[in-house]
């Protein structure tokens, strides 16, 4: 968990990869806001393998793999997109899949900050209202 002082000053945050720590800076708002429409690009995906059965072998096999396979290689790739200053092949020879999913939620948290903001205003419009 990230302090107020480590927001309010930028600090980068600190993941750990193949038992060794780094530190990724976070993205100004220009980059933020691509690598977030990257991001929203591949949740927007997943509802297409919601409804899919075993009664299509083709279709199952095709989910399967995009959930199993594609899915983690994508979120690999989306971590690497926002820490763009570490040493991609290094790191993938040495860390694990646990690792980077640790490392992607620590992104995604400093990545969506105002998500944080929106549900506050939701809820306290939601409130005002009932009243």
């Amino acid at each position: 968990m990230r302090t107020e002082d480590q927001k309010v000053s930028q600090d980068p945050i600190t993941v750990t990869l193949g038992g060794k720590e780094y530190s990724v800076k976070l993205l100004v708002i220009k980059d933020s806001r691509e690598w977030r429409k990257k991001a929203v690009e591949l949740l927007a995906s997943l509802p297409q393998y919601a409804n899919v059965t075993t009664d299509d072998p083709t279709a199952f096999s095709g989910a399967m793999n995009a959930l199993i396979v594609a899915m983690p290689d994508a979120i690999t790739d989306l971590f690497f997109q926002y820490a763009k200053d570490l040493d991609r092949d290094e790191i993938e020879g040495v860390a694990n899949d646990q690792e980077i999913a640790t490392a992607f939620e620590q992104v995604v948290t400093v990545a969506f900050p105002l998500v944080g903001s929106m549900t506050v205003l939701a809820e306290k419009i939601a409130g005002k209202v009932s009243q």
